[in-house]
C-alpha cells in the first residue's frame, strides 16, 4: 500500500490541497460577517489557514517541477518559501483558536501574539539560513518542526476547545443540536490535525522529531500520514460546512424576533387606541353623568338617583371592558353591525350630552362589513362625538353614512366653535387615533374646521371589495 501512495505521490498532494482549499471556499462563501456570534469574527483566520495550507501542499507538486528548469540559485528561496507559507498556515490555526478562546477577556494579546510568534519563528528561519548557521535542508526540516511544535499543535487543541466553548454556549442556546453535533466532529478533527500534524512531520535533528516523526509511523501504519491529514481534512471541512447553517438559523431567528416586537408593538398601539377611544370615553360620559347628578341631588332628587344608575352601569360596563383587554376576551365579532352599534353610541351620546343629534343613512347596504373593520369605524365615530361633546360646545350634530360604490362614507358635523383660525394643532391622542384607523381601513380620514362655523369629519373607506357578501335570510 506505501508503494502505491508513494507511486501516486503527486495525485495525493493535489488531493490534499483541494481539501483545504474548498475549507476556505466554503468559510468565504457561507460565512456571515453581521452575525453575534463570536465564532463569525474568527472564521476568516480558518479560511486564511486552509487557503495557505492547500498552497504549501501543493508546492510539493509544484516545487519539483520548476526544479527541473529553474536555475540552481531560485531553489533555496522556493523551498524557503514553501516552509515560510507552511509555517504561515500554522500561525492562522494557532490564530484562530486563541481568539475563540480569549479574544473577548484578551483583545490586544489575542490580535499580537500570534504575529509575534510567527514574527519570531520566521525571524530565526530567515536568519538560520541568510547566515549559513547550518545546511538548508536541516534549516528547512528545524523550522517544519518548530512550526509544528509551536504553532500547529497548540493552534489546533485551542481551535478545537474553541469550537466546543461555542456550541456548548451561544449555539446551544438557540437550539439547534444537529449543529452543535457538526461542531463537535469540527473540534474531533481539529484534535486529530494537531496530532497528526503538530507531532508528526518529517524528521529534523532536535527532539522530539529525530526520533517520532511521520516516516515512523508510515513504516508502522504502512499508510502516509499526509492521506490521514486529508482524511481529517475533508472531516473538518465538511463538519464546517454544516455548522455554518448555524448563521441561517440565526438569521431566521433574528426575523422571528423583529415580528415579535412589531407584532407586540402593533398591540401596544391597539391597546392604547382601544384604551383612549373605548374605555376612557367611556369614563369621561360617566364623569358627564355624575357632574348631573351633583347638580340635580337638591333640586331633582329622583332625576339624580335615576342619572346615578345610568352612572352606575355604564362604570360597570367598562370595568367589564377592561377585563377583556387584560385577558384578551373581547371577541371580534363584537360589532356585528355598523348601523345599529351607531345607533346605540348616538342614543348615549343624546342622554349623556343633552345635545340634539341627528342619524341618517343613505345608499343601500348591499354586504356587510368584516368586524375588525367595523370596530375601527365605530370607534372613528365615537372619538369624533367625544370631542364634540367636550371642545365644541356644540348645539347641533349631525351624523351620516353613506354606502356608495365601491366606498364608504361617515359625515360627522357640528355647529359648535370650531377651531381656532390656527387650525387644530392635531397634537392630541384622539385625533392621531382617528387617523391611524382611517390607515388600517385603508381610507382617508379629514377634519375641517372654521372659527364659529363648527368641525365636520368626514371617513372615506374602500366598502364592497374588502367585504364579504351579506348571508341570505
Amino acid at each position: 500500500m506505501r508503494a502505491f501512495f508513494t507511486a501516486n505521490e503527486t495525485v495525493l498532494w493535489f488531493v490534499y490541497g483541494q481539501v483545504y482549499f474548498i475549507l476556505a471556499l466554503s468559510i468565504v462563501l457561507r460565512a456571515e460577517s453581521r452575525s453575534r456570534l463570536e465564532m463569525a469574527r474568527t472564521l476568516p483566520l480558518l479560511a486564511v489557514f486552509g487557503l495557505t495550507q492547500a498552497l504549501a501542499k501543493w508546492g510539493d507538486i509544484f516545487i519539483p517541477i520548476q526544479i527541473d528548469y529553474a536555475p540552481a540559485r531560485l531553489v533555496p528561496y522556493m523551498q524557503m518559501i514553501q516552509v515560510l507559507v507552511l509555517g504561515l498556515s500554522f500561525a492562522f490555526l494557532f490564530a484562530f483558536g486563541f481568539q475563540l478562546m480569549w479574544a473577548r477577556k484578551h483583545p490586544r494579546l489575542t490580535r499580537w501574539l500570534p504575529v509575534a510568534m510567527y514574527t519570531v519563528w520566521a525571524t530565526a528561519t530567515l536568519g538560520g539560513w541568510v547566515f549559513n548557521l547550518a545546511p538548508l535542508e536541516d534549516v528547512i526540516a528545524i523550522a517544519d518542526a518548530m512550526s509544528r511544535y509551536a504553532l500547529a499543535l497548540p493552534g489546533g487543541l485551542l481551535a478545537a476547545a474553541g469550537l466546543r466553548r461555542q456550541a456548548l454556549g451561544a449555539i446551544a442556546a438557540m437550539g439547534v443540536p444537529t449543529i452543535i453535533s457538526f461542531m463537535r466532529a469540527a473540534g474531533l478533527a481539529l484534535v486529530g490535525y494537531a496530532l497528526l500534524a503538530g507531532l508528526l512531520g518529517p524528521a529534523a535533528p532536535i527532539f522530539p522529531a529525530h526520533w517520532l516523526n511521520q516516516e515512523v509511523v508510515e513504516n508502522w501504519l504502512g499508510v502516509p500520514v499526509a492521506l490521514l491529514r486529508a482524511a481529517i481534512g475533508l472531516v473538518l471541512t465538511y463538519s464546517i460546512l454544516q455548522a455554518l447553517k448555524v448563521f441561517q438559523v440565526e438569521t431566521n431567528q433574528w426575523i422571528e424576533e423583529m415580528e415579535r416586537a412589531q407584532a407586540l408593538a402593533a398591540d401596544r398601539e391597539r391597546i392604547g387606541r382601544e384604551l383612549h377611544d373605548g374605555t376612557i370615553q367611556s369614563i369621561y360620559a360617566a364623569g358627564l353623568i355624575l357632574e348631573d347628578v351633583r347638580q340635580a341631588l337638591e333640586t331633582e332628587p329622583t332625576r339624580a338617583r335615576v342619572q346615578l344608575d345610568r352612572a352606575m352601569n355604564s362604570l360597570n360596563r367598562t370595568i367589564q371592558d377592561i377585563r377583556s383587554y387584560i385577558f384578551d376576551l373581547r371577541r371580534s365579532e363584537a360589532i356585528q353591525d355598523i348601523e345599529s352599534s351607531l345607533q346605540q353610541l348616538i342614543q348615549d351620546f343624546r342622554v349623556n350630552t343633552l345635545i340634539e343629534i341627528d342619524f341618517a343613512v343613505e345608499g343601500k347596504k348591499a354586504r356587510s362589513i368584516e368586524p375588525d373593520r367595523a370596530q375601527n369605524l365605530y370607534q372613528i365615530a365615537r372619538e369624533a362625538l367625544s370631542n364634540v361633546a367636550r371642545h365644541a360646545q356644540a348645539s347641533h350634530v349631525d351624523v351620516r353614512l353613506r354606502y356608495g360604490d365601491g366606498q364608504l362614507t361617515l359625515r360627522i358635523a357640528d355647529d359648535g366653535v370650531g377651531f381656532p383660525a390656527s387650525g387644530a394643532d392635531g397634537t392630541g391622542r384622539g385625533l392621531k387615533n382617528m387617523r391611524e384607523r382611517a390607515q388600517l381601513l385603508e381610507g382617508a380620514l379629514v377634519v375641517e374646521g372654521s372659527p364659529n362655523e363648527g368641525v365636520t369629519v368626514v371617513l372615506t373607506m374602500p366598502y364592497g371589495n374588502r367585504v364579504k357578501s351579506e348571508p341570505a335570510k
